[in-house]
């Protein structure tokens, strides 16, 4: 199975003090040859707060930039390209939007569908956007 993590699944996983990060960390070494991917977003989501938690400075960027481009390197890592238009969702589907912050996760929602994946997250929130459609079986709570 391939898993495109979300930027608080990749956030844990880097950050031993995280709440989540053993629970996560076991998940992703729980099976040795699982594939799992980053995207446009997750990547500039984890970046933006792992640079933040670093000071904030020119230095932290790249330092937090320098751990996901190893971690990227890892030869069970995917890069998917955001290569859906929320556009094209079904009428049923906007009409489950009920606020901002959903729009980032209902598109890596299809977009884990679309690359025949699983959206892993700690939000489950998100089990409301997917919950009775076709993207229901992509999403994965940890």
């Amino acid at each position: 199975m391939r898993f495109l993590l979300d930027a608080n699944v990749l956030i844990a996983i880097g950050f031993p003090s995280h709440a989540a990060h053993r629970k996560c960390h076991e998940w992703l070494r729980g099976e040795p040859s699982r594939l799992w991917a980053t995207c446009p977003p997750t990547q500039a989501a984890a970046l933006r707060h792992v640079t933040r938690l670093l000071g904030g400075t020119h230095k932290s960027f790249h330092i937090a930039l320098a751990g996901l481009e190893e971690d990227c390197r890892n030869p069970n890592h995917e890069y998917w390209p955001v290569d859906v238009d929320l556009r094209e969702l079904a009428d049923a589907m906007r009409a489950r939007i009920l606020g901002p912050n959903q729009i980032t996760d209902l598109q890596l929602l299809v977009l884990a569908h679309k690359h025949h994946g699983k959206l892993a997250t700690l939000d489950n929130s998100i089990l409301e956007l997917a919950r009775g459609t076709r993207y229901a079986n992509s999403l994965h709570l940890i």
